[in-house]
């Protein structure tokens, strides 16, 4: 019993000193993780991964094919592929 008095009268007095600072007190879903959320924002992410590799090789072809024709224009050498 005396043990629990003291470490109820030791969070109390923890409470009201982190109250001192002005620091707000985390509420329990602060404390706990929703991984479930978690893994969905991974699979997101995942995705828009995948969305931009996509993009970003169509987005070679289309400056590639522009400086081929750029090179063809001025008479340069163009590397058929």
């Amino acid at each position: 019993m005396a043990t629990s008095y003291a470490d109820s009268a030791q969070a109390r007095a923890w409470d009201r000193e982190f109250d001192e600072f002005g620091r707000p007190r985390p509420s329990h879903k602060d404390l706990y993780h929703d991984y479930g959320a978690l893994q969905a924002q991974a699979q997101v992410r995942e995705e828009q991964r995948a969305i931009e590799a996509v993009r970003k090789k169509a987005l070679a072809i289309r400056i590639n094919a522009a400086v081929d024709q750029i090179a063809e224009f001025w008479g340069l050498e163009v590397k058929k592929q």
